[in-house]
């Protein structure tokens, strides 16, 4: 399997919209925690058979209370 480079992503994470599919390897580097752990505690979305990854909207807003209208 060919290694891919997301460093640069990694940098560009607070640019991003929250619809941002963020690769399972850059939410394992992100959060420092390993790529199945990723996979067996995070919601992963998946793309097509080769391709799935971590919404960025759930890194950023995980553990917030949902705001209610008022």
């Amino acid at each position: 399997m060919k290694a891919r480079n997301f460093s640069g992503l990694l940098g560009r994470l607070d640019t991003l919209p929250d619809s941002t599919l963020v690769p399972i390897p850059v939410v394992a580097e992100h959060d420092s925690v390993s790529e199945d752990t990723v996979k067996r505690n995070y919601p992963i979305v998946r793309v097509s058979k080769r391709v799935s990854g971590v919404q960025l909207g759930f890194l950023r807003h995980r553990g917030e209370t949902p705001k209610t209208a008022a």
